[in-house]
């Protein structure tokens, strides 16, 4: 793939750029490709940013944020945390963003907790490696899409895509910048779907953001190049934040919320968000005119409810749920769509 590779060393270069241009000493790091390519572009242009990860048990990052820093010779904070510990990130995601998606918050508490951490240690600009997935075709579910479709889908990421944190750096107070996310780097990601370079099959596995992998092999960072995918949810661990907020309220109150706000309320821990939104004096997000959520009646985003996380495109209706969602679906008298 000669043509990807020059590809991705003008990404490199755009993203060398964009990180000395913003002054960014810090990363929120995962050890994923996104930030192990920003990390390694940092490096390239002479700059040694501390790297910053938050670890919670169960996580699968550890070992790659601790590969990626020890061959690049960057410093490591590891921020080793309890479920527990995070629930005040909770509270402050949810004043940053309108919403009670519980993947949405325990992402925004990782990054919350993370981007404390920079605001303590001087940190004046903290990259992340958000719009990486977005614009180089990094989910799996977008793999088997048509051309056509993948240019539709890579319009609309570039016209607008929602980063967390954006609005949750505001919420700490320390400046955040997504070198994946540029203008430049959008104008790359164009050229890199048309030239085929996003999505391939290498060991019998298929993979995105293959453009960026390469560049990272050929610096000897392979386990971190050909690293699965995994959600900053997983990867750092604080899916487990889930079992928390689900074991602080019952399905009877639950019912009891939703019969309340007519908000059908898909799992124990969207009710826990609700209840918090509610005690905190949180306003909430505004009733669809043309089009609704099924599920809270929030306008939509597209095919995307940003109040509960509920998605109704293409491959069917989704949404995080548990037990308790048909039985808050009967009391509001809201239907989920089959």
């Amino acid at each position: 793939m000669p043509g990807c590779d020059e590809l991705g060393e003008r990404l490199l270069m755009a993203v060398k750029k964009h990180l000395v241009t913003n002054g960014c000493d810090c990363v929120l790091f995962s050890g994923g490709v996104d930030t192990s390519f920003v990390a390694l572009a940092a490096i390239e242009a002479g700059l040694r940013p501390q790297l910053i990860s938050v670890l919670l048990p169960g996580n699968v990052d550890e070992e790659y944020v601790d590969y990626v820093s020890s061959a690049l010779g960057l410093p490591l904070i590891k921020l080793m945390s309890s479920p527990e510990e995070l629930l005040p990130c909770v509270d402050e995601a949810l004043k940053a963003m309108i919403t009670i998606d519980p993947i949405e918050v325990i992402s925004a508490s990782a990054v919350c907790l993370g981007l404390r951490e920079a605001l303590k240690r001087g940190c004046h600009c903290v990259a992340t490696g958000d719009g990486g997935d977005e614009l180089f075709i990094g989910y799996g579910f977008l793999f088997d899409r048509s051309p056509a479709k993948l240019r539709d889908w890579l319009k609309n990421v570039s016209r607008g895509a929602f980063f967390n944190s954006i609005p949750m750096s505001q919420r700490v107070g320390v400046r955040v910048s997504l070198p994946l996310y540029s203008d430049e780097v959008k104008r790359l990601a164009a050229e890199a779907l048309e030239a085929g370079c996003d999505v391939a099959e290498v060991g019998n596995r298929r993979y995105g953001k293959v453009i960026m992998r390469r560049v990272l092999a050929s610096r000897g960072l392979e386990r971190a190049a050909w690293r699965p995918k995994a959600p900053i949810t997983q990867g750092s661990g604080v899916e487990a934040l889930l079992k928390v907020m689900a074991s602080k309220v019952s399905t009877e109150e639950a019912v009891r919320l939703a019969k309340e706000t007519d908000i059908a309320l898909p799992s124990l821990p969207h009710a826990y968000l609700l209840r918090r939104r509610l005690e905190l004096g949180l306003p909430m997000a505004k009733r669809g005119k043309r089009r609704s959520c099924p599920i809270c009646g929030s306008a939509l985003s597209g095919d995307f409810c940003r109040f509960c996380g509920a998605y109704l495109g293409e491959g069917g209706p989704s949404v995080y749920s548990d037990e308790v969602f048909s039985a808050t679906l009967s009391v509001t008298g809201r239907r989920w769509p089959k």
